[in-house]
């Protein structure tokens, strides 16, 4: 009996030992990784990817531990090791589904850091396959596709998933964008007898007739078709519903009007655009330019004094005003190089702020469309 009892003592106390020094050593495996999450805190990476990779050697099953030292190790420049580490992890049957796509979303972060976009939206369709309803995941493949300019992939996309509510300006755009990009591999030939360029134009305007990349270039096809009255058309729309935007068509919209002998029923139009909207700088220029053309100096040289008195950073009124004053050949001719030069202004994204020197319908900052005006 009493051998029994040494036994049956001996038994909980050889389970109380090996229980307690598991727990010591689940403690000593776990430190690291407390020591790196507040490295990370800190900002302190040399000290964070020591600790990870020691949490990592001493418990493999750290999954956070590894994602996050992959992530570090593209944070610091490193990608390929970064998709290497994220890799080997799928590897493992026993992910929890939002294991899995916290995974997939690392690995299309390391895809992206190393230029890699396809690679990043394979990854990104893995998620939709764990969760068809992750509206992240489809936000994430739309930008992408934006950043490549593969429009038809962002029409599929788009419509594809659950963007709510949906924006009709942002679908036109993405139907305008494919016409473009389609005329612009269009032989002239073949863009006389082309349909599908049109009928993506059309199809544009039925989602939002008044979508200004889309009527910009349906302007644009009509007069590379010669149809210099549909071009005018679609110009004035411009200059009519959307007068911040007349500097993208101002050029294009006199060229037609005098194409087509109505080159008179400029002024009108831009007087009373002028009168609406008194401080739209675009406008404003081109009719003092005209009121210069029609020798009008007086008319002429009253709206470069309002525009000057309006827009102060503004050199174009002030070079004006000067070429206005003067005889002296040398000055006319610098002062016409001074205007080339403010001519290439650059533009500034309304929602963000981002400045560019080429004109685009889509940020490539904040991917906010038709947000751009110049720098005045």
């Amino acid at each position: 009996m009493i051998v029994l009892i040494i036994i049956v003592v001996a038994l909980i106390a050889m389970t109380l030992y090996l229980y307690f020094h598991r727990q010591r050593e689940k403690k000593t495996t776990y430190h690291p990784y407390l020591d790196a999450l507040i490295a990370l805190l800190d900002n302190n990476e040399d000290l964070a990817m020591k600790r990870l990779k020691d949490a990592v050697s001493t418990d493999s099953d750290l999954f956070d531990a590894y994602v996050r030292l992959g992530d570090l190790h593209r944070k610091r420049g490193d990608p390929a090791r970064a998709m290497q580490i994220h890799q080997s992890l799928t590897a493992r049957p026993t992910l929890k589904k939002h294991e899995e796509k916290k995974l997939y979303y690392a690995l299309a972060q390391d895809a992206l850091a190393a230029r890699r976009p396809n690679r990043a939206i394979s990854f990104l369709k893995e998620i939709l396959k764990i969760d068809k309803k992750d509206n992240d995941a489809y936000r994430l493949i739309l930008r992408i596709y934006e950043d490549m300019g593969s429009y038809g992939d962002c029409i599929s996309i788009y419509e594809e998933g659950n963007f709510a509510p949906k924006n009709d300006y942002r679908r036109a755009f993405y139907y305008a964008m494919q016409a473009r990009d389609k005329q612009s591999k269009l032989s002239e030939e073949d863009q006389k007898e082309d349909k599908e360029v049109p009928n993506l134009l059309r199809k544009a305007l039925r989602i939002a007739p008044d979508s200004i990349t889309a009527t910009f270039y349906m302007g644009n096809y009509h007069e590379r078709q010669g149809d210099a009255k549909k071009a005018r058309e679609s110009y004035l729309k411009i200059i009519n519903e959307h007068p911040e935007y007349a500097f993208l068509v101002i050029p294009h919209f006199e060229r037609t009007s005098f194409e087509l002998g109505s080159f008179n029923d400029i002024i009108p139009i831009y007087e009373r655009i002028v009168a609406k909207y008194p401080k739209n700088f675009s406008v404003a220029c081109a009719l003092a330019n005209l009121y210069e053309k029609k020798n009008d100096m007086d008319a002429a040289q009253s709206l470069y004094t309002k525009l000057a008195e309006q827009f102060p950073r503004s050199v174009l009124p002030k070079i004006r005003l000067l070429k206005l004053k003067t005889d002296d050949d040398a000055l006319m001719a610098g002062l016409n190089d001074m205007e080339e030069l403010v001519y290439a202004a650059d533009y500034t994204c309304n929602n963000c702020g981002n400045v560019i020197r080429d004109f685009s319908f889509l940020c490539e900052k904040c991917h906010a469309i038709e947000s751009f005006s110049p720098v005045l």
